[in-house]
């Protein structure tokens, strides 16, 4: 993944008001890959460079006060459009007056994404070059770049004598951070509140959730919660994972090849989440002697699998999920080690869909309980690839596309041969480039795919 580089020079600041301010005046180069995103005109004399002069204080202590949101908090439980959100996550909303670039910068599971935009202050000569972009890098890559560049603020602040800063207290606080607090901080920040201004209600909710949610439930359902819905959406994942548990199914078949095909999977050269769920279903299927046979009904699935409440349709679709709008399912097993499943009603393609996206849970999570969520994690992301493959097999559709260009209708045949919704087919068909599609893949979900996204139509 591309990475983030800060590049300065401190410079002398004239005329420059505010000790904080003037001490860490510099010459900034911000590049993202190969977008230098401080490359301005100056159309004062029409010339074009690549540094901006700013003081570097704004810039960490936005950093700083806005680290563990900007580390934990994804755009899916509040939404990038909501005032405060931009607040934690542009950094153009905390400009004070320099051309720092227009950026927003939001955490997802291992990955941070970057976008920006051209950016022009009206009483300035100066106009960014960059007019938008994005790239995601890696978070950790991300982490060490920021770190790195509030460290040497810091550093230059008490070099120049300059002390008891916001920047300053805010750093040191998160320098101090023990296990148990970090900990804290991540799962206040997840949920879009500042832990260290956070009142009585939500100190108890962060608590409450810790208390009720454990392992990777936990790690699932914090992009998930709504903080306006909390106590109904957590007691809807509790009663979720209740439902699964008293409805439980050997899946022998299934769970009989399980070890083997995951290490075959975890052997291989896969390293993205879309990756890891296509070829664990191109293992099951192989192992299961499906080739590219199409499993269009709850019927066909059961007889594959070897499962007959699955042919007879009896997948448990609860209301028990009303209240938690964006979980879809919930995979756990009860005190035997059997499977269970739940999901959310809906008709037979998305809940068959949502079934497969469990199956992948059963087959790669470590632990008896797991979210089929809307969120774009990369679990999720695994699962539904594991999904679309599994129900639509990129190998199938290939033999049977028409011509090199396919149109609504024909997405609507294979959408109806595989039992599936034509925006599965879509996916399938942009991912694996299969075809075109006459218009664009129109295709939502599966657009919100992060890691594909530089390699290929997600």
């Amino acid at each position: 993944m591309p990475g983030l580089e800060f590049e300065f020079d401190w410079q002398v600041a004239e005329g420059i008001e505010g000790p904080e301010l003037s001490a860490t005046w510099a010459s900034l180069v911000i590049r993202v890959n190969r977008s230098v995103l401080t490359r301005v005109v100056d159309h004062s004399n029409s010339k074009v460079r690549e540094c901006i002069h700013v003081p570097l204080y704004p810039l960490a202590e936005w950093l700083a006060t806005n680290w563990w949101c900007l580390l934990h908090e994804s755009a899916d439980r509040s939404g990038a459009a909501e005032s405060s959100f931009r607040e934690r996550h542009a950094l153009g909303a905390s400009r004070e007056g320099y051309l720092y670039p227009d950026l927003q910068v939001v955490s997802l599971d291992t990955g941070t994404h970057l976008t920006w935009k051209n950016a022009r202050l009206l009483w300035s000569r100066l106009e960014s070059l960059e007019r938008e972009g994005w790239e995601w890098i890696d978070k950790e890559e991300f982490r060490r770049s920021c770190a790195s560049l509030v460290e040497s603020v810091v550093a230059r602040l008490s070099s120049e004598g300059v002390t008891d800063t916001l920047l300053q207290e805010e750093w040191q606080a998160i320098r101090d951070a023990d296990a148990d607090e970090q900990r804290f901080c991540q799962t206040a920040a997840a949920l879009g509140w500042d832990p260290y201004s956070i009142d009585q209600d939500a100190l108890a909710a962060v608590f409450r959730i810790e208390e009720a949610l454990g392992g990777a439930v936990f790690e699932e359902a914090l992009p998930i919660l709504n903080t306006g819905n909390l106590e109904i959406e957590l007691a809807a994942i509790e009663r979720a994972l209740r439902v699964g548990k008293a409805k439980t199914m050997p899946l022998d078949r299934i769970t009989s090849i399980r070890d083997d095909v995951v290490r075959e999977v975890r052997e291989g050269s896969h390293q993205r989440p879309l990756e890891v769920g296509y070829a664990l279903a191109r293992a099951i299927r192989s192992r299961l002697g499906l080739d590219g046979t199409p499993l269009r009904s709850w019927r066909n699935l059961g007889q594959a699998l070897g499962e007959p409440r699955i042919e007879e349709g009896g997948v448990t679709r609860s209301r028990a999920f009303n209240g938690a709008g964006l979980l879809e399912g919930v995979v756990t097993s009860d005190e035997d080690g059997l499977p269970g499943f739940a999901f959310r009603p809906g008709g037979n393609q998305s809940c068959r869909f949502r079934f497969c996206r469990g199956l992948a849970e059963l087959l790669l999570s470590p632990e008896p309980d797991a979210l089929v969520t809307s969120s774009r994690s990369s679990r999720q992301q695994r699962s539904r690839a594991f999904a679309a493959e599994f129900l639509a097999p990129s190998t199938a559709l290939e033999e049977r596309r028409p011509r090199g260009i396919l149109n609504e209708d024909d997405i609507g045949g294979l959408a109806s041969e595989f039992g599936v919704s034509p925006w599965v087919i879509e996916h399938q068909v942009a991912n694996h480039g299969i075809a075109q599609i006459r218009g664009g893949a129109a295709n939502p979900l599966f657009q919100t795919l992060p890691w594909a996204a530089a390699a290929g139509p997600v």
